[in-house]
């Protein structure tokens, strides 16, 4: 998989889970993570044409939602926001391992 594929993928986990939060709650803070999972969607087009600043911008985002989700979701016992914090992780071991491999065959 490519970085934009992974960023695209974790973005409408996070818009899905987002909005069936917002469903079942009728919290606006729900709303958080649809509007990161759209910031990610807009991110990943300049990531596929290769745009490098776009990746570093969604890789910190990504990482900043991963550390969020996982302290909001252990202090509300969400098992919703630590499913998004979980699937963001993985997207976040994904980006570093690709950068170590591109920073190896320099």
């Amino acid at each position: 998989m490519k970085i934009y594929q992974v960023m695209v993928f974790n973005a409408i986990v996070l818009i899905i889970i987002g909005a069936y939060g917002y469903v079942i709650s009728g919290s606006l803070t729900a709303l958080i993570a649809p509007a990161i999972g759209v910031l990610l969607i807009l991110l990943a087009i300049p990531v596929k044409s290769g745009k490098g600043a776009a990746v570093i911008v969604g890789s910190v985002v990504t990482g900043v939602t991963t550390v969020i989700f996982f302290i909001i979701g252990f202090i509300r016992g969400n098992s919703l926001i630590i499913i998004m914090a979980v699937v963001s992780l993985a997207a976040v071991m994904f980006y570093v391992s690709n950068f170590t491999k591109q920073n190896s065959q320099e």
